[in-house]
């Protein structure tokens, strides 16, 4: 999960409408603000807090008022096959290029069986899955990945050269909830450094370095380090090839190009590129056969024989399900720290932020 998991609960569709209308009021067109803001209460609502209102909001906002980070979306084809596109986003918010992109890979796919489209000079685009998901409500299996600023070091470095660089995988299964997995090719997200910062919690052993490659668990020295790669040189390997698909191949930032990290950075445009995919089943079997094949795989995985002390083998994809379940009755959660942060600029924006 995202770091977050008590606090002043928010009930979601009110954080939802606050976090549009703090959009808005920094320039970003109504429709444009409600894409946004449904992205990152998505987020919340999964339980990856990471990428929701709780985190990312207060830092568009900054980036926006720094004059950063376009909020006047502006979103060109400028190469165009049967199943693929490259789309300049212009600096716009990168939940529009996102949405714009998926939607072409979408139409691309129910037309040739397969599609890949790409941005380039974008920014960060929320969670990864959100978008990976969109290929869900066609019947269809889709891909997001983006890349990022330079948080991770090559295996035997101490230098950071590549970025969490997250990727996500949406397959539809049938009755069943669809396989959803989103993951960073480091062992955690950056923004969940910075949440326990924000909240003084201490790291797990394995998560992140400091500055000289040496194991911390302290979030403070962790956000001046490195993060830990997952699987050790596989997760290098990974970064790696995120960074050439959504960098290097779409003419974006890569490795140490970045200008910083992105809360940090009110100065330069941070320039991300992403690449969204989605397969059409029926290119390959009748849907129904896949679904019902998906319907077994996810019996038998459940039905393994469990470990000593485990009540539940889960499906990638189904505890978040389960917990936008809850949070749907129980509200978002957030911190103190953060909450009287989002109180204070509510207040500057003259947006108040909604009452627990």
């Amino acid at each position: 999960m995202g770091g977050v998991d008590s606090g002043i609960f928010i009930r979601h569709n009110i954080l939802g409408e606050w976090a549009k209308a703090m959009l808005v009021k920094v320039g970003v067109a109504d429709a444009d603000a409600g894409i946004v803001a449904d992205s990152l209460l998505a987020a919340n609502l999964r339980g990856v807090d990471t990428h929701g209102v709780t985190r990312m909001l207060g830092v568009y906002v900054k980036r926006i008022e720094a004059g950063v980070m376009n909020p006047v979306s502006r979103l060109e084809i400028v190469r165009e096959k049967a199943s693929t596109a490259l789309i300049d986003c212009h600096n716009s918010i990168g939940q529009l290029g996102a949405r714009f992109a998926m939607q072409k890979t979408i139409e691309k796919a129910g037309k040739t069986g397969a599609a890949f489209v790409a941005t380039t000079h974008s920014n960060h685009y929320g969670a990864a899955a959100y978008w990976a998901m969109m290929a869900l409500e066609h019947g269809l299996i889709g891909f997001s990945s983006v890349n990022a600023p330079a948080t991770l070091a090559p295996t035997g470095g101490c230098q950071a050269a590549f970025g969490t660089n997250p990727f996500a995988i949406a397959v539809p299964a049938g009755k069943d909830i669809p396989f959803v997995l989103d993951m960073a090719t480091t062992l955690v997200a950056r923004g969940r450094i910075v949440l326990y910062a924000k909240q003084n919690k201490e790291l797990q052993p394995g998560w992140a370095f400091d500055a000289r490659g040496i194991p911390t668990t302290d979030p403070q020295v962790a956000l001046k380090g490195l993060l830990a790669p997952m699987g050790g040189y596989k997760g290098y390997g990974i970064a790696f090839a995120v960074d050439i698909l959504s960098g290097i191949l779409t003419g974006s930032n890569f490795g140490k190009h970045f200008p910083g990290m992105l809360a940090e950075n009110l100065e330069k445009p941070t320039d991300v590129g992403g690449v969204f995919a989605a397969i059409n089943i029926e290119s390959f079997m009748e849907s129904g056969e896949f679904n019902a094949r998906m319907e077994q795989a996810f019996a038998e995985v459940r039905g393994c024989a469990k470990a000593e002390g485990v009540e539940r083998i889960y499906t990638p994809g189904e505890i978040e399900y389960t917990v936008a379940k809850e949070r749907a009755q129980t509200g978002i959660p957030f911190p103190p720290e953060i909450h009287k942060e989002y109180i204070e600029l509510g207040q500057r924006l003259g947006v108040p932020f909604p009452e627990a």
